[in-house]
């Protein structure tokens, strides 16, 4: 098993709270998004930094998306190294499962020395090259599924996510299975791929192990040092060279997405890797699809000070600064135009921040159009259940910070229009 050293966890004890939290009267309360007022004074996306108006494709895609792409790295989430000149695929398991509904592949692709991504994908049985849903999972493929033919993770798992000293374990199985509607999915032809978060880094602020461990002997790296979520991200795009080759697999239908911090992640993916057919982004809030300013819900302030090994040093610097940011959260959905994103919230969902997500990609939307595709033109915040814009777009529906088999049920009918 791939585990952190105990001097390691000492460390990342001792190290995990760079910026003191501030004290919960201080953080600001939260309305519903119908009675916020807009952000104003957002960075401008379609002007280059000589001052001059981005008016076409061709402007946008030599040279304002380089601009914002360097920029996004910078002060975010920090540059990744280039791909492996090789990713080895050795195949676990190919089988049909029990019910003969699904083709099972468990195939781990070692991207690094030392480092590997179980990579699990269940794909429909009778359907060549099928599109796929790619996304990373919080406890492990086997948390995700009944099926006890499924591998435990040998990646460090923590306690807090159903792992049992550093280590996971039968009890795990199937804890998030309804997080993971396979079944949905694979009768409307779609194959689901999947791998746990922990194999690329672990989700610590120790970097002892993971594609980051180079720097492990320093917490605080460089300042612009690639945090957890680009490594993340870097992951998926392993994963997607793989699907990429996977007879099963249509390479050139691959949606990436994602909920939480792995939503943020899906959405990084997407941006940096024109391979992705489409994103979707579920409840990603701040460092995701919410915008930084005005500080509500999760604030970088408290992001950074808690987990701010997600992000570069320089984002650090930004906290209860967010209105200095020479960017915001725009930036990072317009680098996927014009490709397919849906932004998705939910209204009770505070912290992600429903209504930061929506203005983001109502913000965004200009990059879009560029391209002469899509239109993001509201009234304002939508009413739950409704789906607005088309590329981008964005939902809000009831209920809180989660992933329901009607989530899914949206993300297939969207992907079915845009992205089949």
């Amino acid at each position: 098993m791939r585990s952190l050293s105990l001097a390691g966890l000492a460390l990342a004890a001792a190290c995990s709270a760079p910026l003191e939290l501030p004290k919960l009267d201080e953080v600001t309360p939260y309305a519903h998004p119908m009675d916020l007022p807009a952000v104003e004074g957002l960075p401008e996306l379609l002007t280059l930094s000589t001052g001059e108006t981005v008016r076409t494709q061709r402007d946008w895609q030599s040279a304002r998306r380089p601009e914002i792409a360097r920029t996004v790295e910078h002060y975010v989430y920090g540059a990744a190294p280039e791909p492996p000149a090789e990713v080895r695929a050795v195949r676990m398991e190919e089988c049909m499962t029990e019910d003969g509904k699904a083709w099972r592949e468990q195939v781990r692709l070692h991207v690094a020395d030392g480092v590997w991504i179980d990579l699990l994908i269940y794909s429909p049985v009778g359907v060549k090259s099928a599109p796929c849903f790619l996304g990373l999972n919080f406890n492990g493929n086997h948390a995700t599924t009944h099926d006890s033919k499924v591998m435990l993770t040998e990646s460090w798992m923590a306690d807090s996510r159903g792992g049992r000293d550093g280590a996971a374990n039968d009890e795990q199985r199937g804890m998030k299975a309804e997080r993971w509607d396979y079944e949905q999915a694979l009768a409307k032809g779609w194959a689901v791929a999947t791998f746990y978060h922990g194999d690329i880094d672990p989700d610590t602020w120790v970097t002892e192990d993971g594609i980051r461990a180079p720097r492990s002997k320093s917490v605080t790296p460089g300042e612009h040092s690639w945090g957890t979520i680009r490594a993340w991200a870097w992951g998926l795009s392993r994963a997607l060279d793989h699907l990429i080759e996977n007879p099963r697999i249509d390479g050139d239908r691959v949606v990436v997405h994602g909920h939480s911090r792995n939503g943020k992640t899906a959405l990084v993916a997407g941006a940096y890797d024109e391979r992705f057919a489409g994103v979707i982004s579920n409840h990603s809030g701040c460092g995701g699809a919410a915008l930084s300013r005005p500080a509500r819900g999760e604030t970088v302030e408290r992001i950074v000070t808690v987990i701010g090994y997600w992000f570069t040093e320089a984002f650090w610097s930004f906290a209860d600064r967010e209105e200095h940011l020479p960017l915001d959260q725009h930036f990072l959905l317009a680098l996927i135009a014009p490709r397919p994103l849906l932004v998705c919230s939910a209204i009770e969902d505070d912290w992600a921040d429903p209504l930061g997500e929506y203005e983001a990609t109502r913000a965004a939307a200009p990059a879009w159009e560029l391209f002469g595709v899509g239109g993001f033109e509201t009234t304002g915040f939508p009413e739950t259940g409704e789906l607005v814009g088309s590329m981008p777009a964005y939902h809000v529906r009831d209920g809180g910070h989660s992933v329901l088999p009607e989530d899914w049920t949206l993300w297939i009918d969207w992907a079915d229009r845009l992205v089949r």
